[in-house]
This record gives structure tokens, sequence and C-alpha cells, in this order.
């Protein structure tokens, strides 16, 4: 945290909900952005964290940090989870990363066993526990998510690669960044 993006990371494509590939780079390029990489569009630990996450986006969006969902399934799969969380009018846009790129590019964790491990079967059981479904894998079975909180000059804020599949910040911990990255950068310089 406090270094710039690599190039490599800010040069990573995603898939619009209009099929429109974009760059990294240009979706903090006018304000900050807070990136949730999620496992796949059917993730039941991606339902559970998004039931926490969907109801705080307006906060996030009101301390001028824009949200961007990114799953790695087809863009069919796409259109559906937007609808299936009820995303179309929020303050939010879903990308998705079909090639893995911009994961790989982050060192988001791709294992059999953080999918499958013991850990993995206890996040599962307390997700589907709550009442999230578990519906089939849309997207990369192995993959695991994360989050990166970038402000308008590429530098990270924030940055956490989930090691399981219920291994994720909570929204607070998400709204509390966002905050404090308005704070830090509405606050006027001092200079001595």
């Amino acid at each position: 945290m406090g270094e710039p993006v690599s190039q490599a990371v800010a040069d990573a494509r995603v898939v619009d909900p209009s099929g429109n590939k974009v760059r990294l780079r240009s979706l903090w390029a006018e304000q900050p952005c807070l990136f949730v990489f999620l496992r796949h569009f059917g993730c039941v630990g991606c339902s559970e964290q998004l039931s926490d996450l969907v109801p705080r986006l307006g906060e996030i969006a009101r301390a001028g940090v824009r949200t961007v969902l990114v799953g790695n399934g087809s863009r069919e799969q796409q259109g559906g989870f937007i609808e299936r969380h009820a995303l179309g009018s929020s303050p939010t846009v879903v990308m998705t990363d079909p090639t893995l790129e911009a994961y790989g590019r982050l060192s988001l964790t791709r294992s059999l066993w953080a999918t499958l491990g013991p850990r993995a079967l206890v996040e599962t059981a307390r997700a589907m526990a709550q009442g999230h479904p578990h519906l089939p894998v849309l997207g990369d079975r192995t993959q695991q998510g994360g989050v990166l909180l970038v402000d308008r000059r590429g530098v990270v804020r924030l940055y956490h690669a989930s090691r399981s599949i219920g291994d994720h910040p909570s929204a607070s911990d998400l709204v509390d960044a966002a905050l404090r990255l308005a704070i830090a950068t509405t606050q006027p310089r001092v200079h001595v």
C-alpha cells in the first residue's frame, strides 16, 4: 500500500457490460476506484460478500469512490449476475475478466485447495446457512477474489488477496477505507 499500481496491473483489461475492453487505469483516471474481484459469478462466498456490500455502495459513492465489481465468467453470466443481485441501478459497474488477466497481474490466488479445502468448506457452509445459494460455477472454479482501492494518481490505498471462498474484507472496512481516502484527498496541505 502507498505504492503506485504496477504498469502491468494498470494495463490489464476487463470487459464492461456492453462488451468493450477497458484498461483498469481508465477506471481510476477520473475518481478513486474500489475494485472488488469476485471468485466467479455464481460463487456462494461472493453472494455473502455482496449481501454485506450492496447496501453500503451509496456510502462509498458519496465518498467519491467508484466501485467496480469484477467477475471472470462470460458476458451472459455477467448479465445474469447483475440481474440476480439487482445491481442495474446501483452505484457500481460490473465487469468481467474471462481471461483472468487482471487477476493474474494482481497475484490473486488461484487454487483448488482454496476452493475445496477445509477452510473453504466451512465458509461455504456458513454462507449457505445464511441463505446464500450455491449456484453452478459461472467462471473459473479455482480463482479466488480480492480487493484493490486505487486513488486518482494510481496509488494503492488498500489491497487484499482472498485466501479462500469466504475471505473478504467487510463492507465496513471498505467504507472506512473509502472515507479515509476522501479525507486524505480533501484536506489542505500545510507547507512548513
